[in-house]
């Protein structure tokens, strides 16, 4: 669905909007009325509870791939869902109004990805001149999972610190 039609849809009362980000991302900027259920605890189980309502749900995030796979587990239980295209990036390119919540909003999950990479492939860097070439798999070992993460869309740096009690 289209960041326009889903803000006709919404407003109307049409759809049930459900933010699968994390508790840093929602709190950075979010669709007013929206229900926040973070992927990881989809993935733990839990189900929307605006999906008793029998309105249409449509899943959104930062850019349209975990609410796709939010979907694809919804589906699996018997519950149909939409995903807004291109997520919240479409939507604040479109101009739409999010809802920002007062205070500290943290570090987004791409900023802490980077920022641990970074951190990593420093230190492997450093110790493999240092000390012994073998230091060295280190940053291969991270480049690695960066290549894949961006060939598959899935980063399991980023999966993992999304279950992290500072995200939630």
């Amino acid at each position: 669905m289209k960041a326009t039609t889903l803000q006709q849809q919404h407003l109307a009362g049409r759809v049930q909007v459900v933010d699968v980000r994390s508790g840093v991302e929602w709190r950075a900027g979010h669709i007013a009325g929206a229900e926040h259920l973070p992927l990881a605890e989809l993935e733990g189980g839990q189900t929307p509870g605006s999906a008793a309502t029998g309105s249409e749900l449509v899943l959104v995030c930062q850019s349209g791939v975990r609410a796709a796979k939010a979907r694809l587990l919804l589906r699996a239980r018997g519950i149909e869902a939409d995903v807004l295209e291109g997520g919240m990036n479409a939507w604040a390119a479109a101009g739409l109004p999010q809802v920002q919540e007062e205070g500290r909003h943290g570090i987004s999950l791409m900023r802490q990805v980077q920022l641990i990479i970074g951190c990593i492939n420093l230190l492997g860097l450093g110790l493999g001149l240092s000390h012994s070439p073998w230091w060295l798999g280190i940053p291969l070992f991270t480049s690695i999972g960066l290549l894949v993460a961006g060939i598959t869309g899935t980063c399991g740096l980023a999966l993992l610190l999304a279950r992290m009690p500072w995200n939630r």
